[in-house]
């Protein structure tokens, strides 16, 4: 196992965040005349290269930093022997050997290989150059976001990752591949692939009747679980046949294989699957998986595969069973419903040896309809079907054949996974890629390093690389005690790692970061993150309910009972008070980091997590009477640091949400309207940052982006309150508001009314246009509306009033109390509170 400390002498400690260039934005046409001069063997979905990096989706990290990545020059890693020697003696001689009739007939490409050769051969001395312009689409993009910060930089002092997939697309650089000569189109590892191919037909032979059987029963639910459960591991256990690792048998003393080769690995690989359950899974969420797979409504499915030979054939087994699974779930159920698409995501050009590209599917599925075994022939009888009727989709992208992290692909690939109901990432590369290649704490869990994927996520990885997460630290020592020094590498140990819905919302999580005062240590930002990321996906599910309301009036419009049921802050509970409180409820509960929820919706308050750092005061739903003629409304919330010392007489928590708002350390509020705005402040953060909602598909909740800062003028000129009041009013707010319609305030101007009712949509208004808004009765709740949206003013250069001073410095002496509220610009609130007698005291109104 890989020991952290020995990257002490590593000569570059950390990847710099790459940005994209600048010049990108021109390059649409420049890469189109590329693809264009590509021959049609490479030609198949290319993927525009001039694809722009979305703003960063970093995973959420202790210390709001991503761990080292791994390097090459560290003596005594699998990372140092690769680079330094097998890329060369294992895969580069065995290229050149399998690739002679090319080099001879190209003396250019020859050359090239031979300076390839070279840098390897130097490989601690030789930096990394710039692709060369060889015809291939990829190169600009390569050369300005890949390879860029790298450039003058050695093979071995560059990130393992990146050299890696550098090496291959220089080998296809050398070759000409993208080029017009013998080389053009030519997979170099052809030869590899067919021998791995003809390797696994024994152990396809064991695997086809199963499939078969598969397909032509008709077991009940708990039989097709079971079954799928363990095509999920076939596909994870095929990862075995990696070829860049273990070269195909018969191979001579250069490095290159035979035509022969035995198929005992193969075989050995899928009996693996069907006896491996604990003894070789360190994590296994197979169960889970099979279940999801299973789920009615997800219905696009994609697969990120890796290699070709019996890897592939057990990733398209699985890919099988799916497809014949949820077919006879629409016979039973419902036949009008869409049919099951497994998206099969592969490489756009060769890369590592036997990575899988659209002929690989082809040939593989050809050879399977050729076969003397006739349930062989059966199965690839019935793929070619799938592939003929839209079951199956081959999909190249060349993002695939690259090095940039997941959470850092285009815009482009990004929504192409986006757009699944489950994504299942397969082999180590993958992998790599997912966790960045960096090293991440073993038992880090993996939904908190895969955060930041946008569609729910299936990891099937056997361990060929010195590096993982979600790996609990007995299952290390065990599998170390198993094979010591080896067993991060040798491919026996796998996870499967299931997260059914990633918690997204890196956006919302940044801005966790930029808490700075009392107790924001790195943990401490960190939790209030997972708080963040919770209530940011508890209000794109709220906003999808919303929108869907007056399709689902019998659950969603209307009381909660009858029209006398009140909540506890004494107002009318509508059903969706009673949604939206349990939306962010159970998303606090999820996050394990708020021990104490105080909810207008609540009797009192609750204990959530009793490990969590955080209270959280909430208005779920704010303006809920204005549901069910679709005015805006919004949630509202504020965040304070549990405090131990303010427990009440009998350690009643309540006294945790009874304190004053100047305390709170993140406060926000999402507004849903014609678009859906999350807005959030925290304590030294600077200006709220206001993120928008954008939708995903039926069966994603969304993901808040940032959009812009929000920053309130110091002078408006409009007020936002119910003139229909007027005369109820006491005389120093008739005065100011007579005033300021008749242009006799300090600003000499005329203010103009505005006023929507909906508290939430007149204070977002208000901090973008400048004035103010409130209610002069005391009908607003101190803990859940005042503070927290006082706390977002104050953070936009704006204050909060309740028409004596701040109310940021009010102790509320019970969770439920109301009080007097004005809020906007700060000029104009002073000059309000100067009138005097502005508080109006109490007063019911039918409307």
């Amino acid at each position: 196992m890989l020991d952290l400390g020995t990257l002490a002498p590593a000569r570059v400690a950390r990847v710099p965040d790459v940005k994209p260039s600048s010049r990108r934005a021109s390059s649409r046409a420049g890469a189109r005349r590329a693809a264009c001069r590509r021959r049609a063997a490479t030609a198949m979905s290319a993927a525009d290269m001039d694809s722009t990096l979305d703003a960063p989706h970093a995973p959420l990290t202790p210390d709001g930093r991503l761990p080292p990545a791994i390097l090459s020059n560290v003596p005594g890693t699998w990372a140092y022997d690769t680079v330094s020697r097998r890329l060369r003696e294992s895969i580069l001689s065995r290229v050149a050997t399998d690739n002679a009739d090319t080099l001879d007939a190209d003396p250019r490409a020859a050359a090239a290989f031979a300076a390839l050769d070279a840098e390897l051969a130097d490989a601690a001395n030789v930096a990394l150059r710039p692709i060369e312009d060889d015809g291939g689409p990829d190169v600009r993009y390569w050369n300005e976001s890949l390879v860029d910060a790298w450039i003058g930089e050695t093979w071995l002092d560059t990130p393992w990752l990146v050299s890696e997939f550098y090496f291959y697309r220089r080998i296809l650089e050398a070759l000409g591949y993208f080029g017009d000569g013998p080389g053009a189109g030519k997979d170099p590892f052809q030869r590899d692939k067919d021998a791995g191919l003809a390797a696994c037909a024994e152990a396809t032979k064991a695997l086809a009747p199963k499939l078969n059987a598969f397909a032509n029963g008709d077991g009940d639910d708990d039989a097709a679980l079971a079954t799928m459960r363990l095509f999920v591991l076939v596909s994870l256990w095929g990862n075995r046949m990696d070829l860049s690792i273990w070269p195909a048998a018969g191979a001579t003393a250069s490095g290159a294989s035979g035509e022969a080769a035995s198929s005992t690995r193969a075989a050995q690989a899928f009996e693996e699957a069907l006896r491996a359950g604990e003894e070789c899974l360190l994590w296994d969420d197979s169960a889970a998986a099979a279940r999801a797979i299973l789920e009615p409504g997800r219905d696009k499915i994609g697969m990120v595969v890796d290699n070709a030979g019996f890897e592939l054939v057990c990733d398209l087994a699985l890919a099988d069973a799916i497809v014949i699974a949820r077919d006879r779930q629409n016979e039973r159920n419902d036949r009008n419903a869409p049919r099951a698409v497994v998206t099969l995501h592969v490489k756009a050009h060769p890369v590592f040896v036997s990575d899988a590209m659209s002929k690989d599917v082809r040939d593989t599925i050809d050879a399977m309809r050729a076969s003397p075994d006739a349930a062989t022939a059966a199965t690839g009888k019935r793929w070619r079907g799938h592939v003929e009727s839209g079951a199956w989709v081959i999909a190249p992208r060349f993002e695939w054949a690259q090095p940039q992290p997941f959470w850092e692909l285009p815009r482009l690939a990004r929504g192409a996974l986006a757009e699944e109901h489950l994504v299942v990432i397969k082999g180590d590369a993958n992998y790599r890629r997912l966790l960045g290649d960096r090293l991440w704490a073993l038992d880090t869990p993996f939904g908190e390093v895969a955060s930041y994927f946008p569609a729910p996520l299936l990891a099937l990885r056997t361990l060929k690389a010195e590096l993982g997460c979600g790996i609990p630290e007995a299952q290390a020592r065990r599998a170390q005690a198993t094979n010591p020094g080896t067993w991060q590498t040798d491919g026996k140990f796998g996870v499967v790692q299931y997260l059914p819905e990633p918690a997204r919302q890196a956006h919302a999580a940044n801005v966790a970061w930029r808490w700075d005062g009392a107790g924001s240590d790195a943990r401490s930002r960190k939790e209030l993150a997972l708080v963040l990321v919770a209530i940011a996906n508890a209000c794109a599910a709220l906003s999808a309910r919303l929108a869907a309301a007056p399709l689902r009036a019998s659950d969603s419009l209307g009381y909660a009972g009858d029209e006398n049921r009140r909540n506890a802050s004494g107002d009318a509970q509508k059903k969706l008070d009673v949604v939206a409180n349990d939306f962010v409820r159970d998303a606090l509960v999820e996050c394990g980091a708020v021990r104490f929820y105080a909810s207008e919706e609540e009797e009192t308050i609750v204990e959530l997590s009793s490990g969590g750092s955080f209270v959280v005061v909430c208005d779920p739903l704010d303006g809920s009477r204005n549901v069910d003629v679709g005015v805006p409304v919004g949630t509202i919330f504020g965040v304070y640091r549990v405090d131990e010392t303010v427990f009440g007489e009998e350690n009643h928590p309540e006294a945790q949400a009874l304190r004053p708002g100047k305390e709170l350390v993140a406060a926000g509020y999402a507004n849903y309207s014609s678009s859906t705005g999350l807005v959030l402040a925290v304590a030294g953060g600077g200006a709220p940052t206001e993120l928008d909602l954008t939708r995903g598909d039926a069966n994603s909740h969304g993901e808040f982006r940032e959009a812009r800062a929000l920053a309130c003028p110091r002078r408006g000129q409009l007020y936002s309150l119910n003139d229909a009041r007027f005369d109820d009013w006491p005389e120093g707010l008739r005065r100011y508001v007579e005033d300021a319609r008749a242009g006799r305030g300090a600003t000499g101007k005329k203010y103009s009314a505005r006023y929507v009712c909906s508290l939430v949509t007149d204070f977002h208004r208000t901090l973008y246009q400048g004035g103010w808004c409130g209610n002069p009765r005391p009908h607003l709740r101190l803990v859940y509306e005042c503070a927290p949206l006082a706390f977002v003013a104050r953070a936009a250069g704006g204050r909060g009033s309740d028409g004596l001073g701040e109310i940021l410095n009010r102790k509320p002496r019970d969770v439920h109390e109301r009080t007097p509220f004005f809020a906007g610009s700060v000029e104009d609130v002073d000059e309000l509170e100067s009138y005097g007698d502005v508080r109006q005291g109490e007063a019911e109104y039918a409307v």
